[in-house]
């Protein structure tokens, strides 16, 4: 299993729209994909106004498979229900570990 945790700024008063759009857009379009596993997001407790987006890929495959232009189309529809573009997130690729025996 791979993780995409992304990292967002989103002012407060703008979060609740963000994670409802976020919701029926991104995640409806992600979890089409084969491996996509699920999604969580997390508010930061000593920053309110950072969120970030914990996705579970079966595969980094699975993951990098998703076409880059769905990918622009999907932010593009995002974009345009938000009414306004956030700066892009910070992106960082996660592996899970064994558990030590």
């Amino acid at each position: 299993m791979v993780i995409e945790w992304l990292s967002y700024r989103v002012p407060v008063a703008l979060q609740a729209r963000f994670l409802a759009l976020d919701d029926t857009i991104w995640t409806a379009a992600l979890s089409r994909h084969p491996g996509y596993i699920g999604k969580e997001t997390w508010r930061d407790a000593a920053d309110p106004e950072a969120l970030h987006l914990i996705i579970r890929w079966d595969s980094r495959a699975a993951w990098k498979a998703v076409p880059a232009a769905l990918l622009a189309q999907v932010q593009a529809d995002f974009d345009a229900a938000l009414g306004q573009s956030l700066p892009a997130p910070t992106c960082t690729e996660m592996a899970v570990l064994p558990a030590s025996a």
